[in-house]
């Protein structure tokens, strides 16, 4: 239950971002049930969705040939489950650096469009997709380690606790978290990741350092 509240409470700030990917679904949805009933309505005004998903659609559509995503929702959300199991598979997965050129396999082919189209709005496009991939990348991380509460898979557990470890002052420094949040989680952490009480309090000492500065660059 301590992993659930604190993945929760990290979690505040840049769920905004798995809210935009999840209203832009939404909306290509609605306009994948609506297409056919569009296609034969004469007024093309009263077969349009409304303003709130048009502006979600509007740059899917120019992010990304509609060819490129899925069909159904079926299609949709298999897509969205490949890309966790790529998590799943690769805990200790690091930050890329340097611009990202091409879809990460653990990012959906939707979160892709939706993550270029927000990158497109920055003054340094590369730059912030680079910094969006590797903050999605460590909310679908955090999220296998809050499902994983229960697990006696301990290894895999430690690998993802020493992973998220490593990545919490980035995360501090580039606003994802803010310092209160990520101090909970870098607790809650080094219980998976130091298993001897001893060696955990000298590992928290060197982890609030590590945070701290970053909070203060």
């Amino acid at each position: 239950m301590a992993q659930v509240q604190v993945a929760r409470s990290a979690g505040k700030q840049w769920f905004a971002l798995l809210a935009l990917i999840g209203g832009a679904m939404a909306a290509v949805l609605w306009w994948w049930s609506h297409r056919d009933d569009a296609a034969v309505s004469e007024p093309v005004a009263s077969s349009a969705p409304a303003p709130e998903a048009a502006a979600l659609v509007q740059p899917v559509a120019l992010a990304q040939p509609a060819a490129a995503l899925p069909t159904t929702e079926a299609g949709l959300m298999a897509q969205q489950a490949a890309a966790a199991q790529v998590v799943a598979r690769a805990p200790a997965m690091k930050p890329i650096t340097g611009p990202v050129t091409e879809r990460p396999e653990f990012v959906s082919e939707m979160e892709w469009t939706m993550l270029k189209g927000v990158a497109q709005q920055n003054a340094t496009p590369d730059a912030e997709l680079t910094r969006l991939v590797n903050k999605l990348r460590f909310m679908k991380q955090l999220e296998l380690w809050q499902s994983m509460e229960h697990s006696n898979d301990m290894a895999k557990r430690q690998l993802l606790a020493e992973q998220l470890l490593d990545d919490l002052p980035q995360r501090v420094a580039n606003a994802d978290l803010d310092k209160p949040e990520a101090q909970k989680l870098q607790a809650s952490l080094l219980k998976d990741a130091v298993s001897d009480e001893q060696a955990r309090k000298k590992r928290a000492e060197v982890e609030s350092r590590r945070l701290g500065a970053s909070a203060a660059s």
